[in-house]
């Protein structure tokens, strides 16, 4: 489900005082061998420690990595009658459910009986005409207008009562100019393919993906048939677990309504791309992305993950990760295949509000030791930016070229332009004259609006360095990131002087990369790509470590995320972050707010006031978080404090209501009625839904 998939680093759901069951593993079909069996050994341990802190009752995880596969169970399938979970226990897959479909889909318009540029109602006539026309590929991709109306609940709904519901709601939203991730727009594709073929989404399925290709553990999920090692589900209720409420997920049929199990998804990420069950053609159509009329790749985080036909891709350290997960009461699936590392990692649990990806990530990590995520810091806003490009242009170009096994382009007067492109807005000059405007051409950079100039930069780089150094040398570049990548084709092409002047950086870039280069190749060395920042760590070490490593770089390690991640000692976690990485506006935000808890409120101002001045968008733009700040201060009668720091949000902020709604409710504190008036009136200009809020204040001012 979509807030499953919006966060790249889910936050953990609380679960107060609940105890969890004791979790062991129960494992089926290992291939032993003494090379992974100690890495093994160290993840499982990391599970039963992560399930404690998650508080989930039953887990399954497994990986194909070349010709190995493990699958594994942790916990309890069944918590009242503790049955364990195991390797083919068989969870709700829920939104996965959707890459089937997809493939589905693709099937029938190789076979010429469906064109994804055919309107809906060509196939599935008793879903009525909408204001505009709906393409079955604008219903894969999640731009065909929001379609909405196949809830889930407690009763069987055949899929025409399914179809009737989401006719009820027509759509508001002009198909293709968007992306907006629903459910519906597939169960009405997979009533379509009921329609075309006249057998159930679940025959068809059977018959032209199961069994095919061996999945003899999934199907549609029934509250009434038996599934053998069907699982339990869970939620959380006042922070206690309880069993969830009875579902029928059969009207999420062409969405979500899949059972299966772990080995099951990893057999089907191994076999889909094999040419049993589509051709090459139809496989490269379903990973092609594809944008919004306006000109930006759909998807979550406005395109930054593709959302193609059925399937998630995004860049994983410069690679290609295809992807897809799914969320329901009582379920947490995900499946990710890395191809450059002929791997695949499969999870299901038996709970829905948990952090799936550090489960995902912690198994990569061990299985190529590797780090899952390359993140550069660097001091400055417009060095940042700069980090942002280099980063964006390697990794979409990496992955496109990849995905498309050549560059995006080989014209040279196309590559002159985006060549050129990328120079403008990597120039430190061009960024301190005018910030906000390159930082908008950065973000397009990506995106066909611009002309995908980052994309044929990248991809052309990535072709180059390919081209001279090989395929072996190239891998390196997940492992030690953009950096390198532009230094070496830096070097690449200063000793070939045939290369044209329009495909090389400018100078100033060729400084700044030089320098960078040198410096992460000290910070980001092998101690700090093995660096693993968990609760447990003694931050002090870390800190005598790192504080001289990072003195004089001007790029290095970030390392901000796992420190104001930690639950324990979380004190000295931040502090440190705030040591390492002074320019950081959420660490300094965040050992504010750590600070206003200590009652330390002047050095805790000041702490707020320069993550305003650094980032005037970052956690002044949470407005839960600044309500618990405000109200901090004002308990503790820093009045005129809470006044400063107002007054500069709405420096940088002139147009957030909730800025100067705080700023009416300080005014009227002190008494200060006119000016506790005129703020009012400007809160409820910008937003008139506050009315309720700011109207019995307003009766305390004005007589």
């Amino acid at each position: 489900m979509l807030r499953n998939i919006r966060k790249y680093i889910y936050s953990s759901f609380l679960f107060g005082c609940l105890v969890c069951p004791s979790v062991f593993p129960q494992t089926v079909t290992v291939k032993p061998s003494d090379r992974d069996a100690d890495k093994l050994r160290i993840f499982e341990e990391f599970v039963r420690r992560q399930m404690e802190k998650d508080k989930i009752p039953g887990l399954t995880i497994g990986f194909y990595k070349d010709d190995y596969t493990w699958v594994k169970g942790f916990g309890y399938a069944d918590l009242e009658n503790k049955l364990p979970a195991h390797a083919e226990s068989a969870y709700r897959l829920a939104s996965i459910t959707k890459t089937f479909t997809g493939v589905a889909i693709l099937q029938l318009v190789e076979q010429g009986k469906m064109s994804l540029d055919g309107e809906i109602q060509t196939y599935l006539p008793s879903y009525p005409k909408q204001r505009w026309p709906v393409t079955v590929k604008q219903l894969l991709t999640h731009t065909g207008g929001g379609q909405q109306g196949g809830w889930v609940g407690p009763t069987y709904a055949s899929p025409k009562e399914v179809v009737e519901r989401i006719a009820r709601f027509p759509i508001a939203i002009e198909p293709g100019t968007r992306f907006d991730y629903t459910t519906s727009g597939y169960n009405l594709l997979g009533a379509a393919i009921e329609e075309v073929t006249k057998l159930s989404l679940n025959d068809y399925f059977k018959k032209n993906i199961f069994e095919p290709l061996g999945l003899k553990d999934t199907r549609m999920d029934s509250v009434r048939d038996l599934i053998p090692n069907r699982v339990r589900g869970y939620e959380v209720v006042d922070g206690q677990i309880k069993n969830i409420l009875h579902i029928d997920v059969n009207s999420r049929f062409g969405g979500g309504g899949l059972t299966g199990t772990v080995p099951d998804l990893l057999r089907w990420a191994r076999s889909v791309d094999d040419g049993r069950v589509l051709s090459k053609e139809s496989i490269a159509l379903m990973y092609t992305p594809i944008a919004t009329r306006g000109g930006r790749y759909v998807g979550p985080h406005d395109g930054r993950w593709y959302y193609t036909l059925g399937w998630i891709q995004f860049r994983f350290n410069g690679q290609l990760a295809i992807y897809n997960d799914g969320g329901q009461f009582g379920t947490n699936t995900a499946l990710i295949r890395i191809p450059a590392k002929s791997m695949a990692i499969a999870f299901a649990c038996n709970i829905q509000d948990i952090d799936r990806m550090v489960y995902l990530r912690r198994l990569y990590e061990i299985l190529t030791d590797e780090p899952s995520e390359i993140r550069i810091f660097a001091r400055s806003n417009s060095d940042r930016a700069i980090v942002g490009a280099l980063d964006s242009t390697f990794g979409y170009g990496a992955i496109y070229f990849e995905r498309a096994k050549k560059a995006f382009t080989i014209e040279e007067q196309e590559l002159a332009k985006a060549f050129a492109y990328f120079n403008r807005v990597t120039d430190r000059d061009v960024l301190a004259a005018d910030y906000q405007s390159t930082m908008e051409a950065i973000d397009d950079g990506r995106h066909p609006v611009a002309g995908d100039p980052f994309i044929k930069v990248g991809s052309y780089i990535a072709m180059k360095l390919r081209e001279k150094y090989g395929a072996e040398h190239c891998r390196r570049y997940s492992l030690v990131g953009p950096i390198p990548f532009f230094a070496d084709y830096l070097e690449l092409y200063k000793a070939d002087q045939n290369t044209p002047r329009q495909l090389r950086f400018n100078a100033g870039f060729e400084k700044l990369i030089a320098k960078w280069n040198g410096d992460w190749r000290t910070t980001w060395n092998d101690e700090m790509r093995n660096l693993k920042i968990t609760d447990q760590s003694d931050f002090d070490a870390i800190g005598r470590k790192l504080k001289p490593l990072f003195a004089d770089a001007e790029v290095y390690p970030d390392f901000i995320d796992p420190l104001l991640s930690i639950d324990r000692a979380a004190a000295n976690a931040v502090k440190l972050a705030v040591e390492l990485y002074p320019q950081s506006a959420r660490a300094n935000g965040r050992w504010g707010r750590y600070l206003l808890v200590l009652n330390q409120h002047e050095e805790a101002l000041s702490y707020l006031k320069k993550s305003l001045e650094l980032r005037p968008d970052g956690f002044a733009s949470n407005r839960n978080g600044w309500s618990d700040i405000l109200r901090k201060l004002l308990e503790a009668g820093k009045v005129d404090d809470t006044l400063s720091l107002l007054n500069l949000a709405i420096e940088h902020h002139p147009k957030e209501a909730h800025f100067h709604a705080g700023l009416c409710y300080v005014y009227s504190r002190k008494d200060m009625k006119e000016k506790a008036t005129e703020a009012c009136n400007k809160a409820l200009e910008i937003d008139p839904n506050l009315a309720p809020f700011l109207r019995e204040l307003m009766k305390r001012l004005v007589p």
